[in-house]
């Protein structure tokens, strides 16, 4: 008798492919609130109670596209920290804040449904991204947070609010940006973030 598992698992990853890249393609044009289970099952070509068996609800599908998202995002960063040293200086951190925006303009750019996923996001402050607690291992952005505390530290950074939150302004920043020429968005979020060094 013939071993069909092989089958059956690659059938089933084919099968939630197609419903988190019609769910993404929903989410991408309508946000979470307005994205219909019903439409995103007809786009997929399979029924609702597959959906639903897959993912339990709305919910859960979000968050496997958020996942899909922040696994693309930290495949990003790891290339970033691969090329990065632990800045030392102030000039450092600011070569390091520079290719960070561009690596971020660069992903929003190449993958646009994540973009408008994360405007939708951003307009409502977030609140569905928090509500579903998305996860991913993301060694390249404890590696960047690290060295934004660092910089907090060190006076690096205009603001006083604490690493987490400038990380975060880097997204936001670029995310109302995008569109804008990238070396613009390079100068704009460097302006925003970085300290001037102290003229003598």
């Amino acid at each position: 008798m013939a071993n069909t598992s092989g089958t059956v698992r690659r059938n089933a990853a084919e099968t939630t492919a197609r419903l988190i890249a019609a769910a993404r393609a929903e989410f991408a044009e309508r946000g979470y609130d307005g994205a219909r289970i019903d439409r995103i099952s007809a786009a997929s070509g399979l029924n609702r109670a597959l959906l639903f068996q897959r993912f339990g609800d709305k919910e859960g599908l979000y968050r496997a596209v958020l996942t899909e998202v922040a696994e693309e995002a930290a495949r990003s960063r790891s290339a970033l920290v691969a090329t990065a040293s632990p800045p030392r200086t102030r000039d450092e951190f600011a070569g390091v804040l520079r290719e960070l925006t561009r690596a971020t303009a660069d992903f929003l750019r190449l993958h646009p449904e994540a973009a408008r996923i994360l405007a939708w996001e951003r307009a409502s402050r977030w609140a569905a991204f928090t509500a579903v607690h998305v996860e991913a291992d993301d060694g390249g952005a404890r590696a960047i947070l690290s060295w934004f505390r660092d910089a907090g530290e060190r006076g690096w950074l205009r603001s006083e609010s604490d690493g987490d939150r400038q990380v975060r302004l880097v997204l936001e920043l670029v995310t109302a940006l995008s569109g804008e020429d990238p070396e613009f968005i390079v100068a704009a979020v460097a302006a925003a973030l970085l300290n001037q060094p102290e003229q003598r």
